[in-house]
């Protein structure tokens, strides 16, 4: 008989797999690390401050659009307001509005800026024959007199006005239109307004002329 030659197995010891088993077992329950942690901590904290930016300038711009669309809103209603009473103008015959001096006289500028040279302030006779006058007053407020009634404000006083400019035919060295004139009268009105746009003011310089309704006849 042909010896036969037995296999022979190599044996784990015990000591070394259990060894292996624990290095297995803490990979696998080793968890999130502290610096791992404080990674996932600043990405989030990155993130969430990129959005709060994002928020904050999305409502700083909305806001401010808000407030231009006010400022547009009321500046809209002042000079289309005051252009339509001053269409409405008429001959002051008798000087009841303009004063004796100013007899036959349709317009006549008013709160001359000798700094500037401008007037700020223009006052008629409508043709309801009510006397009346608009002027950007000294606490910087665009303002209208009925007659000999308390002024009233046209503007918020929200908005800050650098000036009001009325100017007749376009000549700044008029300070009046009347029936002697070759032309008719035409009043141009330019405001200068400051608003708040979000977090800075902007300036809009707004300008119209008018001209009476009625033809200026003898």
């Amino acid at each position: 008989m042909k010896n036969q030659k037995s296999k022979i197995h190599p044996v784990k010891s015990a000591r070394g797999g259990a060894k292996q088993f624990d290095r297995v077992k803490n990979k696998k329950s080793s968890g999130v690390t502290l610096f791992e942690l404080i990674i996932v901590l600043a990405v989030f904290m990155f993130v969430l401050g990129a959005v709060f930016t994002i928020f904050i300038s999305i409502i700083e711009s909305q806001r401010g659009i808000l407030q231009e669309q006010e400022f547009l809103n009321q500046m809209s209603y002042a000079t289309e307001y005051i252009s339509r009473m001053i269409k409405l103008a008429q001959k002051d015959a008798t000087g009841s509005c303009l004063g004796s001096l100013k007899k036959g006289y349709y317009y006549v500028l008013t709160h001359y800026d000798a700094v500037t040279g401008f007037h700020n302030g223009i006052k008629f006779l409508r043709n309801d024959k009510i006397c009346q006058e608009f002027f950007l007053d000294t606490d910087k407020i665009l303002k209208e007199i009925k007659n000999i009634s308390a002024s009233q404000n046209i503007l918020s006083q929200k908005f800050t006005l650098k000036y009001v400019r009325f100017i007749i035919n376009g000549d700044k060295a008029l300070s009046g239109a009347s029936e002697n004139d070759s032309v008719q009268p035409r009043v141009t009105m330019a405001i200068d307004a400051l608003f708040q746009f979000s977090s800075s003011q902007q300036e809009r310089i707004i300008q119209t002329t008018v001209s009476q309704k009625n033809l200026n006849s003898q």
